[in-house]
């Protein structure tokens, strides 16, 4: 891990001001908005430029290089190397412990500050991204996990290369699921919910948790897509699409730099990595309501303290919000409830007295 001093970073932050959205941006956020509610998801294009693309690539194949060289697991009861684990087609992840491939905890910030710190501003608390999610949730959108998944190359692999059909796409597709703090397997799971839930009858309502994908490759490429079933997040659609439900799938478009902000409960999985060298790498930040157990470590990291310390002097409620930081005015769930009796006493003066 490359060693980050506090004392030597400042202007961390985006820059964000208290103007309103302009006219367009206002349009753009209600599409996006929009979108959501009815697909389960939304993609916002460019959020990451060619450079920033090139800079964090080079950065994550120094660090899987590493990986690969190291024992992650156990293969068969025995040990593993990354390397080894890759052939077999597992994703490296970077984020968590050295010698692990799996997703773990504390994540980029911690681990790979290296490879975190240039993606804050652009990506992680980016005022596109957190204006769309806040406009989705509500004020209360706070952190839970930021890693990258690295799907290995066909050179490793030893599958097939080129782009996958569609067909094979949906063949090859072993990953579906729906992300924590789902409600989805509640509702299926008594017969009380099936009339709401008939052809996507289900109003939205702001999720629990939503995740911000952002590729740093083409994903219509043999890099594979992310496979989608728009609208699962509102309708009894189950957990894996076969015969004709295979007809509701879309693959995704997304480019390299772009983001896919989608609900935790829409049914979701990733396809295999095509490319002959290049591995996939999908760049994760998963937000979750405020209040909720966060699976990160917001407190120990020298980034985290950095970003904290500079969103106190800005006056950034969001940035300490989602480093579940924020106790101004007994922090955000207190502020809500002063709300809900603001609402509560309006709806009593509106009371008539009975005839």
């Amino acid at each position: 891990m490359a060693e980050f001093r506090q004392e030597a970073v400042e202007d961390l932050l985006p820059t964000r001001n208290n103007s309103a959205p302009s006219a367009a941006e206002e349009t753009i956020l209600v599409e996006q908005v929009e979108q959501f509610q009815s697909h389960g998801f939304t993609v916002l294009r460019e959020v990451l430029n060619a450079t920033e693309i090139a800079e964090t690539r080079a950065r994550l194949d120094v660090l899987i290089a590493t990986k690969l060289a190291a024992q992650l697991d156990e293969l068969e009861g025995k040990p593993a190397t990354g390397e080894e684990l890759a052939a077999t087609g597992r994703t490296i992840s970077i984020g968590g412990p050295t010698d692990s491939a799996s997703i773990g905890f504390p994540g980029l910030l911690a681990a790979a500050p290296e490879v975190a710190q240039p993606l804050i501003k652009p990506f992680l608390l980016n005022p596109r991204l957190l204006d769309l999610a806040e406009r989705i949730m509500g004020p209360f959108v706070q952190g839970d996990g930021f890693y990258v998944v690295g799907t290995p190359p066909t050179q490793l692999t030893g599958k097939a290369t080129g782009i996958a059909s569609r067909q094979e796409l949906l063949a090859e597709a072993t990953g579906w699921h729906r992300d924590g703090y789902n409600h989805h397997d509640r509702w299926r799971s008594d017969p009380g919910y099936a009339d709401d839930l008939a052809d996507g009858g289900q109003p939205f309502t702001p999720p629990l948790a939503s995740h911000m994908l952002c590729y740093l490759q083409d994903m219509d490429g043999p890099g594979g897509p992310l496979l989608a079933v728009p609208g699962s997040h509102r309708s009894a659609f189950g957990d894996k699409p076969t015969g004709d439900d295979e007809k509701a799938v879309v693959a995704v478009d997304a480019k390299a730099g772009d983001v896919v902000f989608f609900h935790c409960d829409m049914l979701h999985s990733g396809s295999a990595n095509r490319a002959d060298y290049d591995w996939r790498y999908m760049v994760t930040s998963f937000v979750v309501r405020a209040g909720l157990p966060h699976r990160d470590d917001f407190t120990s990291p020298p980034l985290v303290r950095a970003l904290v310390a500079e969103a106190e002097l800005r006056g950034d409620r969001r940035v300490r919000r989602f480093f579940a930081a924020d106790a101004a005015d007994g922090g955000p769930l207190r502020r809500e409830e002063r709300q809900w009796r603001a609402a509560i006493d309006e709806e009593r003066r509106l009371l008539r007295p009975a005839l």
